[in-house]
């Protein structure tokens, strides 16, 4: 194999630039009928809201909410979760945000299973997470319920004395 390079003539090159043209010609007409055909979005209806109201360009969220009350007939309330600063847990038990202490990890799961048993007997809100770790799968024991990294590590000695730990560490949960 001599020469690897593939020739361009000229003629190549004026059928790119022609064929680049005619995709360009067809992507902006295509783009001009589409948006003649799209529906106003502006009315006089106060029922429907423009995508970005005033409220919003003009930095006021609570304005947007009340307008956005009186349009609907109903108040707007944001949900109880929203407001709280406490973790919450899945059905499983394992947290859905917040802070934790890892207190072990184990390659297999029925040695990080009677840790949580274990914790778990000592009052403690304690779970199993599965992580991969170079290829191989590890299993890690945490205790959670900690809505700050500084309160986890607060906690940090007395959950790793509980649970006879040498090395815990805070980490995000879950």
């Amino acid at each position: 194999m001599k020469d690897a390079a593939i020739p361009l003539t000229r003629g190549h090159l004026y059928a790119l630039g022609a064929m680049s043209m005619a995709l360009a010609f067809l992507a902006f007409f295509v783009g001009l009928a589409l948006g003649r055909r799209a529906p106003e979005v502006a009315s006089e209806d106060p029922a429907v809201l423009p995508l970005v109201a005033e409220e919003v360009e003009g930095g006021s969220l609570e304005a947007l909410l009340a307008r956005l009350s009186e349009v609907q007939g109903a108040s707007v309330r944001f949900p109880g979760e929203l407001g709280s600063s406490a973790p919450s847990a899945s059905v499983d038990g394992v947290p859905t945000g917040g802070w934790a202490v890892q207190v072990g990890e184990y390659a297999d799961q029925n040695g990080a299973d009677r840790l949580v048993a274990q914790l778990r007997e000592a009052g403690l809100p304690a779970y199993r997470v599965r992580a991969l770790i170079d290829g191989h799968r590890r299993e890690r024991v945490r205790v959670a319920g900690y809505s700050t990294r500084e309160s986890a590590a607060i906690a940090l000695a007395d959950v790793a004395s509980r649970a006879g730990s040498a090395s815990p560490a805070v980490v995000p949960a879950p």
